[in-house]
């Protein structure tokens, strides 16, 4: 496959070359003494060149570097064999790796980055812009499959990937480094007009999963689920491509794919030019690398090109369906999100995935027993509370307090009903951590009475935050209260605004959160508390809107 855009035609002037024939014939002395210097010059030239009779021994090569994603490495080298067969001169060196392997490259300063990339993730254009780096397709798609779920033989579908990751058996991966699982981030966001879904709700559907997500991360443990090991009895689903799953399931027939009822993502195979983002440069066809790009992409639309994308159970650019149904059939292919929607996606997994440190921090004054709705303040808090333990892993730390005038020993206006700790961490008469966490909110019901000492508490809790802080969680305190401090012994609002900010610590951040219950939840003291600390106010009428708190809480950090 030549590196030229067009096929210069061949030349017919022949006419010179017969004339010399015709007067070389009439002269026997002549051709034997032209023959006898030709005969001299090839040994001496065959001599010099060790043998080497190659087209590309006699030209100077040029290197070009590449980079494919690892299910398209075979049809890759294909491609290249049949440019270099055409171009000799030309090294198209080609390595194998992930877009986590390309990205991984960024952070490093001596590092050389292909020249062409093909990478396997919709995330890659967000990943090399915000490493000061360019990338301009040379071809949009130039293979692709459809991304589902793979589950064992019970798996069913979800009616939508929303529901999917809300329904508590999704096990994703880092979607900045597998593009399966960065299209299950996304594809609720192309799905939005059939389920009415917002981009608030879908964050707060996403909290538990990059929660547990990070879980695994901080313990060390794979993020990514081998297909080959999923169990006829697992409950999980796993995002994988079509191909990845005909693959897979050679070695296990366990293995089920199955497709929400709205749709499903494809995972497109670009063609990049990484190290140059001018498209007059790739118009003009100057660049090397951009030229070598237009030779292997012209590969992939002959009839060799088509024949081995279809042998390696990949769809071509046009997305037609495998042959006799297999895989995902025709399944609905859902659009593609705006670039923007992937960017702020994956900076908004980043942020969710970073494990939590929460001390929550209750108000047991006697107002919270006031009616709200179909339940009292309190009842809402610690439902609230139950919703947001739902949500987290077992690795979270998680400590309660409750606080009111004259609550704890001495005179405080707070007492610790469960130390801050992971909640898989054993607690005797073998409970964990958690246990006794959930026994504790459970009890707070009952534990109302007094007045609102939210002052002197905020100091205290913010202080024992800090004394608890680890670098591996997003370290908060959580202030549930109905409303202002009514307690005339403890701090001014002023005193322990500036004490907030006279020990924050940059290099230890700890943000004090506060949701407010009830309309009667005075904001403007509230909002004062929390800035002091970087953190946020937020007002909670139901116990659902708890996980869209934590979600915002925590993309604000």
């Amino acid at each position: 496959m030549s590196l030229d855009d067009s096929t210069p035609a061949p030349s017919a002037d022949n006419t010179g070359h017969a004339s010399t024939r015709s007067g070389l014939t009439g002269n026997p002395l002549l051709l034997g003494g032209l023959a006898l210097l030709l005969v001299i010059g090839l040994v001496g030239f065959f001599a010099l060149r060790g043998g080497d009779d190659s087209e590309a021994a006699d030209c100077v090569s040029e290197q070009v570097t590449l980079t494919t994603a690892p299910v398209m490495e075979g049809l890759v080298k294909e491609a290249v064999k049949d440019v270099n067969a055409d171009e000799p001169c030309i090294d198209i060196k080609v390595t194998s790796g992930t877009v986590k392997d390309v990205v991984a490259l960024l952070a490093d300063p001596n590092a050389e980055l292909p020249e062409i990339w093909i990478p396997d993730s919709p995330t890659w254009k967000g990943q090399l812009t915000s490493a000061g780096w360019t990338g301009t397709p040379v071809a949009d798609v130039l293979a692709q499959t459809p991304v589902g779920l793979v589950g064992g033989p019970a798996a069913n579908a979800p009616a939508s990937w929303a529901a999917a990751l809300d329904g508590g058996s999704l096990a994703m991966a880092d979607p900045s480094a597998q593009g399966a699982s960065a299209l299950a981030l996304l594809a609720p966001y192309a799905e939005m007009k059939a389920t009415g879904e917002t981009a608030q709700t879908i964050e707060a559907k996403t909290v538990p999963v990059a929660q547990t997500y990070g879980e695994r991360a901080v313990a060390g443990g794979s993020s990514e689920t081998d297909l080959t090991t999923i169990a006829a009895t697992s409950t999980q689903l796993v995002p994988a491509t079509e191909q990845a799953y005909l693959e897979a399931r050679r070695s296990n027939d366990q293995l089920t794919l199955v497709a929400p009822a709205t749709g499903v993502p494809m995972l497109q195979y670009p063609l990049i030019d990484v190290n140059r983002g001018s498209k007059d440069i790739l118009a003009s066809g100057g660049d090397l690398s951009a030229r070598v790009g237009r030779a292997i992409a012209r590969w992939f639309t002959s009839s060799a090109g088509v024949d081995a994308i279809a042998a390696a159970e990949l769809r071509g650019p046009d997305g037609a369906p495998l042959p006799e149904g297999i895989g995902m059939g025709d399944s609905k292919i859902l659009a593609k999100v705006p670039q923007k929607t992937t960017d702020d996606a994956l900076r908004q997994w980043r942020v969710l995935s970073v494990p939590s440190s929460i001390l929550a921090v209750v108000d047991l004054s006697g107002s919270m027993k006031m009616a709200i709705g179909d339940t009292t303040r309190i009842g809402l808090a610690v439902q609230a509370s139950q919703v947001a333990l739902d949500a987290f892993p077992a690795q979270a730390r998680i400590g309660i307090w409750g606080f009111s005038k004259n609550r704890g020993a001495n005179g405080a206006s707070w007492e610790e009903y469960a130390t801050l700790d992971q909640l898989n961490a054993p607690a005797g008469d073998g409970q964990t951590h958690g246990d006794v966490v959930r026994a504790e909110a459970g009890k707070l019901v009952s534990r109302v009475r007094g007045g609102t000492g939210v002052m002197d508490t905020t100091l205290a809790a913010y202080k024992y935050a800090q004394e608890k802080w680890d670098p591996a969680w997003f370290n908060s305190v959580v202030i549930f209260t109905d409303g202002a401090s009514d307690d005339s012994s403890s701090l001014t609002l002023e005193s322990l605004v500036n004490q907030l900010k006279s020990i924050r610590d940059p290099a230890k951040p700890v943000k004090v959160i506060i949701i407010g219950i009830s309309q009667d939840a005075d904001t403007g003291e509230l909002d004062q508390i929390a800035a002091a600390t970087g953190g946020q106010n937020y007002l909670v009428n139901n116990p659902n809107e708890i996980l869209g708190v934590l979600a915002s809480a925590l993309l604000n950090r």
